[in-house]
């Protein structure tokens, strides 16, 4: 099986010239990897890396909805700022409350991403497994907070996205999930790349 995974980055933004989950993603894009994931019987998994450094704001937050179709899942990965551990989040609110404006200048406060959908999606991952999988992980936590920024924004949409999907035309919920990564300061490149490279493998192999 080569599972093709939608992989996500975001450009810099705010005061940073930078963005540490453009670096990190950057590595994988266009490219495909094997990968054995821990505690595991079913051997190796192989992965197509196709995505998209995204933009920080409203543009970006919507790219990936055209392109669910053909992929087996989605993984978004973006900065947070305040973060000292890279953080598997749980769930995205259906809320924009931005603290500082994104690179179009838009800075809402208050605002619903969906007037219809609900007020909180969970991750179409599965939230058990990936948590046992990283117990005991020094670098990774789980999260059930996305913040209200383009981060949070981009997951909703594309949870929402998937599940109206899989509404509409029965199908089985795409995997999709947004890890929240720190600077490289707290936790370095290399150790991001293999906890990036042992989530999506948990995630392929059980679809």
């Amino acid at each position: 099986m080569n599972a093709r995974i939608w992989l996500t980055g975001f450009e810099p933004f705010g005061e940073h010239k930078t963005n540490p989950s453009q670096e990190l993603v950057e590595q994988y894009l266009n490219s495909t990897c094997i990968h054995s994931p821990r505690g595991v019987e079913s051997g190796p998994v192989e992965m197509t890396f196709l995505g998209r450094i995204l933009s920080v704001d409203e543009a970006g937050s919507c790219l990936s909805l055209t392109h669910l179709d053909g992929v087996d899942a989605i993984i978004h990965v973006g900065l947070n700022e305040r973060a000292e551990k890279v953080r598997l989040e749980m769930c995205a609110a259906n809320l924009c409350d931005f603290r500082i404006p994104d690179n179009s200048g838009r800075q809402l406060q208050d605002v619903l991403i969906s007037s219809s959908g609900p007020n909180l999606l969970q991750t179409t991952t599965p939230r058990a497994a990936l948590a046992a999988a990283f117990l005991g992980n020094q670098f990774v936590e789980i999260s059930e907070d996305c913040g209200h920024f383009v981060c949070n924004e981009t997951y909703y949409r594309t949870l929402h996205a998937i599940r109206q999907q899989s509404l509409d035309s029965e199908k089985k919920e795409i995997p999709a999930i947004f890890v929240h990564i720190p600077s490289f300061e707290y936790v370095s490149m290399e150790d991001q790349s293999e906890i990036l490279i042992e989530l999506c493998a948990q995630i392929v192999q059980r679809i």
